[in-house]
């Protein structure tokens, strides 16, 4: 069997690296800061290449937790407005943690509890867990109920999954949203030529934005947000939510390409998947977040306003369970 996985003590805490020997693809998960795969290598143009991107040595002293890696955005990813909401007739007050709105939920940089780890015929797998009242009690009563979330990376062959899990363990109807903020490299190779790279995104509408927050309007994607057909990573500065996702059967699936290494890199999401931020961080460039989220931005206040943005609600004992794939080709 060519699957492994070792734990190593670093400055922030335990990290797990999933390997697969056969192919040479590692994946590396911080669970003491966010449960954060913060370094993923597949096979690319016959060798492993990093495709997660993370500061050198993030590990060691991890900061600005939706800034590295793939951080996980729960129990709501994007902003809430004013970093206050109203839910079940009782005001909430978030701290603003994006003055003077509130972003990305609790997880990101939370200790999580690790409740299993193996190696098996599917591959190397680790699992997650957070529980709002355990590993993050002081944010707990910001939100309108308890809420168990789950994530297990399983590394195989070219590709990692990303299996997730949100349950309600009380008697209140619990709403959520969830997201991740992947960092990708592209061009594959650093000091690559961005001009001969193509980014695909699917999707023929995007969400008009009003200070980065959602108005509820929704238009049909033009020149600068149409991915379709791809565009090069040369020619992208973006920070939009885009929307009218195709999906092929239950996935839809967002490329990388390199076409200088004649490689690719795939992001696959399930139908709980319906919106997708692009955004490329500031910096030295050569780096590019797709993020597939549950819901639009501020869902919680559109809903309320009648606008389907995405919001989602468990009753009692109810569980949703979601996938994301990353997987390489070349």
């Amino acid at each position: 069997m060519s699957y492994s996985i070792r734990a190593e003590s670093r400055g922030g805490g335990t990290v797990y690296l999933l390997g697969d020997t056969a192919t040479g693809a590692s994946a590396s998960i911080l669970p003491s800061y966010g449960f954060n795969l913060f370094d993923l290598r597949l096979p690319l143009a016959g060798q492993p290449r990093r495709v997660v991107v993370a500061g050198d040595g993030w590990e060691d002293a991890p900061d600005r937790p939706a800034r590295n890696g793939v951080p996980i955005l729960f129990p709501y990813p994007g902003r809430i407005r004013d970093a206050c909401y109203t839910f079940g007739g009782k005001e909430f007050r978030l701290p603003a943690t994006k003055p003077p709105h509130a972003i990305h939920g609790f997880a990101h940089e939370a200790s999580w509890e690790v409740v299993a780890h193996e190696v098996g015929a599917a591959g190397a797998t680790i699992t997650g867990r957070l529980q709002l009242s355990k590993q993050v009690p002081a944010m707990a009563p910001l939100w309108p109920t308890d809420a168990v979330l789950e994530v297990t990376y399983t590394l195989a062959g070219r590709r990692l999954r990303m299996d997730i899990a949100v349950s309600n363990p009380t008697d209140a109807p619990l709403p959520f949203g969830f997201g991740i903020h992947p960092y990708f490299r592209l061009p594959f190779e650093p000091g690559g030529d961005p001009r001969r790279t193509l980014i695909v995104a699917p999707a023929s509408e995007c969400w008009v934005l009003s200070e980065s927050l959602p108005t509820g309007e929704r238009r049909p994607v033009g020149e600068r947000h149409d991915f379709r057909r791809g565009r090069p990573m040369s020619d992208v500065q973006v920070d939009d939510v885009l929307t009218g996702l195709e999906f092929a059967g239950d996935g839809c699936t967002c490329r990388l390409i390199d076409e200088a290494l004649g490689a690719e890199f795939r992001l696959e999401f399930d139908r709980a998947f319906r919106e997708l931020v692009v955004f490329t961080p500031p910096g030295p460039g050569g780096v590019i977040a797709v993020e597939p989220y549950t819901q639009v931005p501020d869902a919680i206040h559109l809903q309320a306003q009648g606008i389907d943005a995405g919001l989602r609600v468990l009753a009692p004992g109810q569980r949703a369970d979601l996938a994301i794939a990353m997987e390489s080709s070349g």
